[in-house]
């Protein structure tokens, strides 16, 4: 069998489909740009006639902004219309990104003698995505530039007038949905009420949720406490015993730590959340003081009563003479508009309904933010320092003559100073000084 005849025959064969390959590159390469000739009829085959050949397939997948003008207008006649809306649609995503602040300088010529480097044939918008697209630039906005640079592209299509007719039509579409914007503000004015509404009762679900919390709380206190009724009688005996202030302190801080062991190891709380157990020992704290209440408040008895007694006369009097502008206090003017601070008298007022030491410091705490707040609203544009808080802290004790304030000293310094830390032991402090400072002013001048 001689071999040559088969190698010539696949050597045909592999030249055929090169031939193939050669044709389909010349009918895929235009000679003259996008309207180039592709021979005679014979290169399209026997079957294919002028409309079916892939000269008409490549220009359908030629987009018309990969063409020249007037090949865009040869193949696409209604290329015009579409330009027009395609423009528009990107023109107006470019104006709402834009900064319109920079258009209204465009129209003036250069300052400082600098040369002016803008094309003469640049309309107006040109001139405009110009300026965006070199602020993009700067800002290293990719999305921004490529954004302005693609209107631009579409808009130097235009001339002038239909760059004016491009722009009276961007603002009469916006005077159309000038309506519907009104709408739409309407509906986000009522979403953004129902939503404050909504937080509104929230805050007072959540505030009736806490409340329920703490009397539920209360409730399985009241059943501790009443287990160990015998054990807080002995204390209560005890403690009547005792004199010395330290001897008090120590003896109650043991009673409650013993009260916190028993209720940790009761059935009831195995299962308590953290906040739980704050409030069942605070509820337990206030149960035990308000049972000695009287012994730990008035130590000396009829002693501190009197005592008591002359420093609320003092301040009585003090009430009669002294007003916001009196000379001891000096009070900054620009604070006076807000006296006589009535929200903060009202307060200091309820000190004498709270009968564990804690709950006097929050109500002394309470009146004090209320006092900065009010300075803060009549002076915004400083902070308020001790020299302006306190002349005014002193006027408000004056005004509102709180009972038993030096007891009330006592009683807080007694039992509950080692616990004051940070806001607390500052506010402390300040009342503490302006009550001393209270008992050095002269009610006779």
């Amino acid at each position: 069998d001689d071999p040559s005849p088969r190698l010539s025959a696949q050597a045909q064969v592999a030249e055929d489909i090169l031939d193939k390959y050669r044709n389909a590159i010349k009918r895929t390469s235009p000679s003259d740009g996008a309207m180039a000739t592709y021979g005679s009829a014979e290169v399209l085959g026997d079957g294919e006639s002028a409309h079916d050949s892939p000269r008409d397939e490549t220009l359908q997948n030629i987009s018309a902004d990969d063409l020249p003008d007037s090949a865009s207008q040869a193949a696409h006649p209604q290329d015009s219309a579409f330009s027009y809306r395609d423009a528009k649609k990107k023109l107006r995503l470019a104006l709402c990104s834009a900064d319109s602040v920079a258009f209204p300088v465009l129209t003036h010529s250069t300052r400082n003698g600098l040369p002016d480097h803008t094309d003469p044939e640049d309309n107006e918008i040109v001139c405009f995505l110009k300026v965006q697209i070199a602020e993009a630039i700067n800002l290293q906005d990719k999305n921004l530039m490529a954004q302005l640079q693609e209107t631009m592209r579409c808009v130097c299509r235009f001339d002038n007038r239909t760059c004016r007719k491009l722009l009276a039509s961007i603002a009469e579409d916006y005077r159309k949905r000038a309506p519907y914007i009104a709408y739409l503000t309407r509906c986000r004015q009522g979403l953004q009420t129902t939503q404050a509404h909504l937080e509104r009762l929230l805050q007072r679900v959540l505030r009736d949720k806490e409340v329920a919390n703490r009397y539920f709380t209360t409730v399985c206190v009241r059943l501790l406490l009443e287990s160990k009724e015998k054990k807080i009688r002995e204390f209560i005996q005890d403690f009547q015993k005792l004199t010395a202030a330290d001897d008090k302190t120590a003896q109650v801080e043991d009673f409650l730590q013993f009260l916190y062991g028993a209720m940790a190891q009761d059935v009831i709380w195995q299962n308590a959340s953290e906040e739980q157990l704050q409030d069942a020992q605070l509820a337990i704290e206030r149960s035990v003081m308000n049972r000695i209440f009287k012994l730990a408040f008035y130590p000396n008895q009829d002693g501190d009563i009197l005592r008591d007694q002359v420093l609320h006369e003092h301040i009585q009097r003090l009430s009669k003479v002294v007003t916001a502008n009196h000379r001891a206090l000096q009070i900054p003017e620009v604070y006076l508009r807000e006296a006589p601070w009535p929200s903060a008298q009202s307060e200091i007022r309820t000190i004498s309904a709270y009968k564990t030491p804690r709950d006097k410091v929050q109500c002394i705490l309470r009146m004090c933010s209320t006092i900065m707040n009010l300075l803060s609203l009549a002076n915004e544009d400083s902070v308020p320092g001790a020299d302006d808080f306190v002349p005014v802290l002193v006027f408000v004790l004056i005004k509102a003559n709180p009972p038993c304030l030096l007891s009330t000293v006592q009683y807080i310094s007694s039992f509950y100073a080692s616990c004051l830390s940070g806001e607390e032991s500052y506010w402390w402090m300040q009342f503490t000084a302006a009550v001393e400072f209270i008992k050095t002013i002269d009610d006779r001048k």
